[in-house]
């Protein structure tokens, strides 16, 4: 019964590991600049039960991106930046992942810089 504790352990710090991992590879791997223009944001929410979670959504011309805190890559101030994107403006913006329309995935926006 001891042993089968500690495969139980040895096995939660395995998958830990890999999803910490994939999701480095993921940033690493499909990070890209997209220069467009905003042309509407929203905060979508959805509910599971008692758990309420949103996201942010910024529509651009060249695609849909999602706004929200990535712990691997550091960045933990997802309202800030959906608060400083205006609507019909042109900017920089480092994104990764991949879009996945039919699981509503988007690439999430990482960094914003305003083009003039």
């Amino acid at each position: 019964m001891r042993n089968l504790g500690k495969m139980y352990f040895l096995a939660f710090i395995a998958l830990f590991a890999l999803v910490i991992f994939g999701q480095m590879f993921m940033v690493n791997n499909t990070s890209t600049i997209v220069v467009t223009t905003v042309t509407d944001k929203e905060r979508v929410t959805y509910q599971s039960g008692e758990t309420i979670e949103s996201k942010y959504l910024i529509f651009t011309e060249a695609e849909t991106f999602e706004c929200t805190d990535q712990f691997v890559v550091g960045k933990f101030n997802s309202s800030d930046v959906y608060g400083s994107i205006k609507e019909g403006q042109k900017y920089k913006f480092t994104v990764y992942g991949v879009r996945v329309p039919f699981m509503s995935m988007y690439r999430n926006i990482v960094n914003v810089e305003p083009v003039k």
